[in-house]
């Protein structure tokens, strides 16, 4: 019978970052529940700008990478 450890959310400011340390999770026996994306505060701000604001779509760096992440045990 196996049993979950509690998810995990980790975050990591650049994106090589972000995917290397999956790769290492994935190595521990770790499986990826929820992918990396960009958590980004502001999406709803720019939501509501106008056309010309918003057809820029800019990377923002200062924005953290998360992902979600379990283990199952024996």
């Amino acid at each position: 019978m196996s049993r979950h450890i509690q998810p995990i959310i980790f975050r990591r400011q650049r994106k090589y970052e972000a995917e290397q340390a999956i790769k290492d999770l994935e190595a521990r026996g770790f499986e990826v529940i929820s992918p990396l994306k960009q958590q980004n505060p502001q999406s709803e701000v720019l939501h509501n700008l106008s056309f010309e604001q918003r057809r820029f779509n800019v990377e923002d760096f200062s924005s953290p990478w998360i992902a979600k992440l379990r283990r199952f045990e024996e």
